[in-house]
């Protein structure tokens, strides 16, 4: 798995890369800039709702998975 991806149910959703070559993908696409509203004390980056489906289409169009 490469993030993991949960729902905060208050119109946020939470999501971290979990493998080194996400990691890497996720900083050089700059997504902290473009979608982070906030982090967690567990390196979870904080994404409203409304940017959910842009967020998950980019890491699936770049051959990356998910787990809960």
């Amino acid at each position: 798995m490469d993030f993991q991806l949960t729902s905060n149910n208050d119109g946020t959703f939470l999501i971290r890369p979990v493998s080194a070559r996400a990691e890497v993908w996720w900083k050089e696409n700059n997504m902290n800039e473009r979608y982070v509203v906030d982090n967690t004390v567990n390196d979870f980056k904080i994404i409203l709702t409304e940017n959910n489906k842009k967020v998950c289409d980019e890491i699936r169009q770049n051959n990356f998975d998910f787990t809960n």
